[in-house]
């Protein structure tokens, strides 16, 4: 028994007095007014408009193609999109919603956001419509 405390024991201090390697990882999300680089649609403004014009909103009829609504996402350090909704559905229908958010999905990978320097997370607000 008293080997079994020992080992234990044994155990116990090893693991409490073993080196950890500390992960400062920030996935803060960062608003737009704080960053010393925006992020930004790799292929540029116009060919995202294009992308958004064509494959967002090609289906919806003439007078819902010219309503506000909003893209809110998150643009994170490697470029890609997360966490997007889509706001003003009252304008949009649902389905087409979806497939905004689809199409969003399937954008090319946007470039991020800097802050001092590093690379970090970004909440984005897309206007869509006119």
């Amino acid at each position: 028994m008293k080997k079994l405390i020992a080992l234990l024991l044994l155990f116990y201090a090893t693991g409490a007095f073993s080196q950890s390697v500390a992960t400062d990882v920030d996935n803060t999300i960062y608003d737009i007014s704080v960053l010393d680089v925006k992020p930004s649609f790799s292929e540029g403004q116009e060919k995202l408009n294009f992308y958004i014009n064509e494959n967002g909103f090609a289906a919806q009829p003439k007078e819902k193609r010219n309503a506000k609504c909003f893209a809110l996402f998150v643009v994170e350090k490697d470029g890609s999109l997360t966490d997007i909704k889509i706001l003003g559905k009252s304008k949009v229908d649902a389905r087409k919603s979806e497939g905004l958010i689809a199409m969003l999905q399937s954008l090319p990978k946007w470039n991020p956001g800097k802050r001092n320097g590093q690379q970090v997370r970004v909440l984005y607000v897309l206007p869509l419509g006119n």
